[in-house]
C-alpha cells in the first residue's frame, strides 16, 4: 500500500524528491536501502551505490536520479552508517564488504532479474567495492570508483599522513567538538562536513544539503555512531596500510574498472589516484579538474555521463 505524503517520514519524503524509495531488507538483521526505479523494461545494468565513511544513502540522491533514466539504482546504508545499526551489522570494512556482497546476491539480482550489476563506490565505499570485486567477480559487470580511499604514493609520505588523518575527520568531528564543550547544530555539522568534501561550494545542491540534514535528524538517538565510525575508520586505515596489498587488490579485479578522481579532493589527494592508475594499468582513469571528494554530489550530471560513456566503450561489448 502506498503511503500518502502526510504518512511519510521526513527522510522518506526527502528521498522521494529524486524518485527514491526507502526500504528495509533482512540480511541476518535489518539493512536499509534506497531504491530508485528506472523506466519499465529498462535494459541497462542495475547500479549498486556504496557510500563512504560517515555517509549514507542520501549521498547518492543526485547521481541516482541521473542514472535511473536508463536503469534501476540501489543504494545501501553500510553497517554503522545511515539507518543500518552497528549492533546489527558490524561497521568494519571487511564486514561491510560481506554486507555488500550479500546485498548484490540476495536483494538486487533477484529483484531485477539481471545477471550482473554495476558496482559504484565513493571514498571508503570505493575500498569496500574493491574488496568485493577483487575476491569474487560473480554478478559484477563493472566497477566505478569515485574518489576512492587509497594510499598516497610512497614518494609523498606527508600526503599519506595527511590523507589518512583527513579521511576520518568528518565522521568524528561532531563528537570531538561536543566533548570539548563546543557543540554545534546538526545543520552546521552537516554543512561543515560537506564543505570539506565539495571542491566548489557554489555547485552544491541546496535540496541535497537539506536531505543530508534530514538524515542526521533521523539518526537522533543512535548513540553508537561515533564508536561505529571510529571502528570503520580504523579498519579502513589498516586496509590501506601496505601499498603492495592495495596494488594487488586493484590488479585482481578482472572486470572493467573506471576510476574517477577530482583534483581538489581534500580527503584523498589526487596523487593517490594517479598512483593507482599506474599500478593497475587496465583501469580507465578520468580526472576531474576543480572537483572535490564527492563528484556525485558536486557534478552529478557530468559524473553520470562519464559512467555512461565508459560503459558503452568498456562494458557493453
Amino acid at each position: 500500500m502506498l503511503m500518502t505524503p502526510a504518512e511519510r517520514t521526513p527522510l522518506e519524503a526527502a528521498v522521494d524528491r529524486w524518485g527514491g524509495r526507502l526500504e528495509t531488507v533482512d540480511l541476518d538483521g535489518d539493512a536499509h536501502m534506497a531504491v530508485f526505479a528506472g523506466p519499465e523494461g529498462a535494459s541497462a545494468t542495475p547500479a549498486v551505490l556504496v557510500h563512504g565513511l560517515g555517509g549514507h544513502v542520501t549521498n547518492w540522491v543526485l547521481l541516482a536520479d541521473e542514472l535511473r533514466r536508463e536503469r534501476d539504482v540501489y543504494a545501501v546504508d553500510l553497517g554503522g552508517h545511515g539507518l543500518t545499526r552497528a549492533d546489527v551489522h558490524a561497521p568494519s570494512v571487511g564486514s561491510n564488504a560481506q554486507l555488500v556482497r550479500r546485498f548484490v546476491d540476495e536483494v538486487v539480482l533477484p529483484r531485477t532479474g539481471a545477471d550482473e550489476v554495476l558496482l559504484v563506490g565513493n571514498s571508503m565505499g570505493g575500498l569496500v567495492v574493491t574488496l568485493v570485486a577483487s575476491r569474487d567477480e560473480r554478478g559484477i559487470a563493472g566497477v566505478v570508483l569515485l574518489n576512492p580511499a587509497l594510499p598516497a604514493p610512497r614518494s609523498r609520505p606527508h600526503v599519506q599522513a595527511r590523507t589518512l588523518a583527513t579521511l576520518v575527520r568528518p565522521a568524528l568531528s561532531r563528537a570531538v567538538r561536543t566533548r570539548r564543550g563546543t557543540p554545534i547544530t546538526l545543520e552546521e555539522e552537516v554543512e561543515r562536513s560537506l564543505r570539506m568534501c565539495v571542491g566548489d561550494w557554489s555547485r552544491m545542491d541546496r535540496d541535497a544539503l537539506d536531505a543530508h540534514v534530514v538524515m542526521a535528524r533521523s539518526q537522533h538517538g543512535f548513540t553508537e555512531l561515533a564508536r561505529a565510525q571510529t571502528e570503520a575508520g580504523r579498519t579502513m586505515i589498516a586496509a590501506l596500510g601496505r601499498h603492495r596489498v592495495v596494488a594487488e587488490r586493484l590488479r585482481r579485479m578482472s572486470m572493467p574498472v573506471l576510476l574517477v578522481h577530482g583534483t581538489e579532493d581534500r580527503l584523498v589527494d589526487v596523487s593517490a589516484a594517479r598512483w593507482a592508475a599506474k599500478v593497475a594499468t587496465d583501469i580507465t582513469y578520468e580526472e576531474l579538474s576543480g572537483v572535490g571528494h564527492v563528484p556525485m554530489l558536486e557534478i552529478p550530471a557530468e559524473t553520470a555521463e562519464i559512467v555512461r560513456r565508459w560503459e558503452r566503450e568498456h562494458v557493453e561489448r
